[in-house]
């Protein structure tokens, strides 16, 4: 099977496409497409990376989770208990974690002042150009308003896999 089939050439995972594995409520959008890239992970299908940072930023999304209502249930969109095992199952999988390094700690903060963008988002990028590959996000914001020089190509928006 060829893995562009499954699961197109992404290899930078971003926190916001990750957390739509453990929030699957009506809140989120494209989940399946999300399931799906998880999927041809775990089949050997793709190999996912992300920064440091990433384990971080999903566990932050989880714990928003917590403390959001849903407008009709008024109860919770995550319990407690389950974001703690959600961040059991994440820490469980092989994605690649690269020790964080000064020269990319200094290209992030060179593409966040350059580009007018997050350093957070710059991580990501410069692992996707350090590896080659794609960066999946979920943040469409993340184009909008890029200067002519920003890589637009390294980055996948999650919604252009349908």
């Amino acid at each position: 099977m060829e893995k562009t089939r499954h699961c197109p050439c992404i290899s930078v995972i971003d926190a916001s496409v990750a957390a739509k594995w453990f929030l699957k409520d009506a809140a989120e959008q494209d989940v399946d497409l999300a399931e799906h890239i998880l999927a041809a992970f775990e089949a050997g299908y793709t190999e996912l990376h992300a920064p440091r940072i990433f384990t971080y930023e999903v566990a932050n999304l989880l714990a928003k989770a917590c403390g959001t209502r849903g407008p009709v249930t008024r109860r919770p969109r995550k319990l407690k208990a389950e974001a703690l095992r959600d961040l059991e199952v994440l820490f469980a999988l092989p994605i690649g974690l690269p020790e964080p390094t000064c020269a990319e700690a200094q290209s992030a903060l060179e593409g966040a002042v350059t580009w007018s963008k997050t350093l957070y988002d710059m991580a990501y990028l410069w692992l996707a150009e350090e590896l080659d590959c794609q960066w999946c996000t979920v943040d469409d914001k993340v184009l909008v308003s890029s200067p002519a020089l920003f890589p637009k190509e390294r980055v996948l928006l999650l919604s252009s896999l349908r």
